[in-house]
């Protein structure tokens, strides 16, 4: 199928028939037979009305289907899950939303602004999540999918009313599959799906090619999110590109941008920094115009000030910018972007390096090909600070079986001397020193954790550090 042949189709209501309901029963029949699970979800259940008061009821005869939002992808899953669920509850409904970045649920045991590295890694945790949202008389699940739980077979049960692919890397998983295997997984996520189901594809650092591969894997109505510069670089036609981003314009502010969707044009603008977030934000869009929801006047004010911890998390003090991201290469990109323009002065980075084998449980962790690529990460990190940025603060950052000190050296000589470097091995101190060190016009750039709080620093032991607790700290002493 050509690119040029796709079908834009009115945007549907949603319908919950016929195979999506097996899923689901199926779903409920699996639970049922589970009695451990469910006394555990009964238990659940009985803590959320005594201790929440949250009017939970099993709703049994439900009019309507809760509606599931599946989001994969390589980068910007997280994001554009989190504005749709902000968006959906500003509308009054009862989302739930399960990303990696935070659950937002009624019934979950972790804090709603905490990391839960991955949303579901099991069937007795997807069992759960359904049970739960149903329990709670949700409305929408807005659900983060990673490759693993694809992988797994764990998607293939879930009834998704829409599916969504934010963009596709063959590198962002380099460690753990082949160009091939990853690409597999990814497209297997959007193969069987339901006719009645939504499908929408971000265009970003794929190909043309693997874009028609995509288009053909099922018979449901398709969206296609991209920009004009990727969209002319890449060769489509942008008649056939549904939402269309041009006119993007990034400050210190935030972002500004012009949305072409079919024959509307909407303007946006926020505060989230970074380009590469345009993109999500447009995504986001897709997906609530799809399913018939969307209106640019409370979209507008959802994205304004909208913060998705660990993600871009920005904070603006005394003429400072301090992020707080995991993403470092597109990141920099943006920073350096506002540097050219003189927004902004030096960039300041404090960044560590996961160490091998720090999570025990995990068998690949342990493999000479992880270790190999560990060390090609690393040196590329580096690569990268030394051409764009002024000052880099080396710290630890769940360095397992290897010493803080060991990693920081070996990171601290990929820098050659081209960049000036602190090796300051406990976390808290080397943001501390980073914003105390900074100067008005700087950005201190705090890498690799987002909004994790558990750090590995021991091939046995843990601590508690938080990036945004300890930055938030700091600037209360400051008096900023």
């Amino acid at each position: 199928m050509e690119v040029s042949n796709i079908i834009m189709h009115p945007l549907p209501q949603m319908t919950n028939k016929g195979e999506r309901k097996m899923k689901l029963s199926k779903l409920r029949e699996k639970l049922e037979n589970n009695k451990e699970l469910r006394n555990k979800q009964a238990r659940k259940i009985k803590r959320l009305k005594a201790e929440f008061k949250c009017g939970v009821t099993k709703e049994k005869n439900r009019k309507e289907e809760i509606k599931i939002i599946g989001i994969t992808g390589s980068s910007g899953k997280t994001t554009v899950a989190n504005i749709i669920h902000e968006y959906l509850k500003r509308l009054g409904k009862k989302s739930v939303l399960y990303s990696s970045a935070k659950i937002d649920s009624p019934a979950t045991i972790i804090r709603p602004d905490e990391a839960c590295e991955i949303t579901f890694n099991s069937e007795d945790d997807v069992l759960e999540i359904i049970e739960e949202v149903e329990a709670y008389g949700a409305e929408y699940l807005v659900l983060e999918v990673n490759e693993t739980a694809i992988e797994k077979g764990l998607t293939k049960d879930i009834p998704f009313n829409v599916r969504v692919l934010t963009n596709f890397n063959a590198l962002h998983n380099e460690d753990q599959y082949s160009k091939e295997e990853y690409k597999a997984i990814k497209k297997s996520f959007f193969e069987g799906m339901e006719k009645e189901s939504l499908c929408i594809y971000g265009f970003e650092d794929y190909d043309k090619e693997f874009l028609e591969e995509l288009l053909e894997a099922n018979e449901c109505k398709k969206y296609v999110y991209s920009s004009n510069y990727i969209a002319t670089v890449k060769g489509v036609n942008k008649e056939d590109i549904t939402s269309l981003l041009y006119e993007l314009e990034s400050t210190k502010a935030g972002l500004q941008m012009k949305v072409k969707v079919k024959n509307k044009t909407y303007a946006l603008k926020t505060e989230m920094m970074m380009n590469y977030n345009a993109l999500n934000i447009v995504g986001a869009l897709t997906v609530l115009e799809a399913m018939g929801i969307f209106d640019i006047n409370e979209y507008n004010t959802c994205i304004q000030k909208i913060k998705i911890p660990g993600r871009s998390e920005v904070y603006q003090r005394k003429g400072r910018m301090i992020v707080i991201d995991s993403h470092l290469p597109k990141v920099l990109e943006s920073l350096q972007k506002l540097k050219d323009k003189k927004e902004i002065n030096q960039i300041k980075v404090v960044i560590g390096s996961m160490g091998y084998g720090y999570q025990n449980w995990e068998p690949r962790f342990k493999t000479t090909d992880f270790i190999a690529s560990r060390k090609k990460a690393r040196k590329y990190a580096m690569e990268l600070l030394k051409e764009k940025v002024d000052d880099v603060y080396l710290t630890e950052s769940d360095n397992g079986k290897e010493k803080v000190l060991d990693i920081c050296l070996e990171l601290k000589g990929y820098l050659e001397d081209k960049v000036s470097s602190k090796i300051i091995e406990d976390r808290e101190q080397a943001i501390r020193e980073a914003i105390v060190d900074s100067k008005e016009g700087d950005v201190i750039f705090i890498s690799g954790r987002g909004n994790r709080r558990v750090l590995c620093n021991s091939e046995t032991t843990m601590k508690l550090i938080k990036d945004s607790e300890v930055v938030e700290k700091v600037l209360k002493e400051l008096g900023w």
